[in-house]
C-alpha cells in the first residue's frame, strides 16, 4: 500500500503532515500491513517544474521500492545505509 500527500510549506502544514504520518504508522500497526508514505512538501521544490519532477520521481521510486519489498526483499535490504534517496540525488553511504 502507498499513501501520497503534498503538504504545504507553512508551519501548520508540517504539523498536519506529522499527524498524518503518525496515523499511517498506527494504521500499519493495527492492520499488520506495510504502508509506504510518499509525501512531497511544497517547499521542497525550487519552482513548480522542479516540484512536479520531484513528485513524479519520488512516487515512481517508492513504487519501485514497493515491488522490491514484496518480491525481492533482499535487493531492498542491500540498499540500507547506502544513502539512496527517492526523488533527489543519492547522498552516498553513511
Amino acid at each position: 500500500m502507498m499513501a501520497f500527500g503534498m503538504p504545504g510549506g507553512e508551519k501548520i502544514d508540517k504539523l498536519c503532515a506529522h499527524e498524518a504520518s503518525t496515523g499511517l504508522i498506527q494504521a500499519q500497526l493495527m492492520t499488520n500491513t506495510h504502508i509506504l508514505e510518499v509525501f512531497v512538501h511544497e517547499d521542497e521544490g525550487i519552482n513548480d517544474k522542479d516540484l512536479k519532477e520531484l513528485a513524479h520521481n519520488r512516487a515512481t521510486q517508492h513504487a519501485d521500492n514497493l515491488v522490491k519489498m514484496l518480491f525481492k526483499p533482499d535487493t531492498l535490504r542491500k540498499e540500507v545505509g547506502t544513502g539512496v534517496r527517492e526523488g533527489r540525488e543519492n547522498k552516498g553511504p553513511l
